[in-house]
């Protein structure tokens, strides 16, 4: 991830959950209820790349998964830990300081090793050749049967979702921004990139105003 964007979240941990509930409407939270009520099992190993403050794997624990969280925010770990703590679950939770760029440098990242791998508003945060290395090693340590599940802000195809989009999201990404001082940024062509690294779109949900896209993904027979 890149280095400025993660030295930004440094600053805003403790508000971050807030921030993204506010610049999704409430629909990320939503999203990940979704996700864990409908796309991952008890006992699967599950991997969330850039787990923020643990929200998404305390709902996975609590369902039974293995999960393996990763960030390179050293405050929003610290969060992550204090929530994981809060509701008894540290054995269910495994969190790993670092990067996603050096997936490959540490065992726990074996070959074909996950079930699941999500990514939750954090690879629009890539530089595309990042995104380009993360694919390849969600490749590698994904299980031939499991599943790559992308969640991140996408720009709408229709015009008119466009205008509303200027009309109603960006004053509310600025307000959003004045108050915790988080933002997000839009993934693009990430179909083609998706495509390229031999991974096939099963699933596609689109939410607010077409904005917010899931993405659930198999590697390709």
């Amino acid at each position: 991830m890149s280095y400025v964007y993660m030295k930004a979240l440094e600053t805003k941990a403790e508000k971050y959950d807030k921030g993204i509930k506010n610049i999704t409407l409430g629909r990320l939270p939503k999203i990940k209820t979704y996700i864990v009520d409908n796309l991952v099992y008890k006992n699967e190993n599950l991997l969330d790349i850039g787990m923020g403050t643990g929200t998404f794997a305390i709902l996975c624990a609590k369902k039974g998964v293995n999960v393996t969280g990763i960030d390179y925010s050293e405050k929003m770990l610290e969060v992550a830990k204090k929530n994981i703590e809060q509701e008894g679950l540290t054995e269910g939770i495994q969190i790993i300081k670092m990067p996603i760029i050096e997936l490959d440098l540490d065992e726990t990242f074996s070959e074909k090793s996950f079930d699941k791998i999500t990514a939750m508003l954090s690879f629009s945060e890539l530089y595309q050749k990042e995104q380009d290395y993360a694919l390849s090693q969600i490749y590698r340590i994904l299980k031939e049967d499991g599943e790559f599940i992308l969640v991140d802000e996408v720009k709408p195809k229709k015009l008119w979702k466009k205008i509303v989009y200027f009309i109603i999201r960006i004053p509310l990404v600025l307000i959003t921004f004045l108050k915790s001082q988080l933002t997000t940024k839009r993934l693009k062509d990430i179909e083609k990139r998706l495509e390229a690294h031999n991974f096939k779109i099963i699933e596609e949900k689109l939410y607010l105003l077409d904005t917010l896209k899931l993405f659930r993904t198999k590697k390709k027979d």
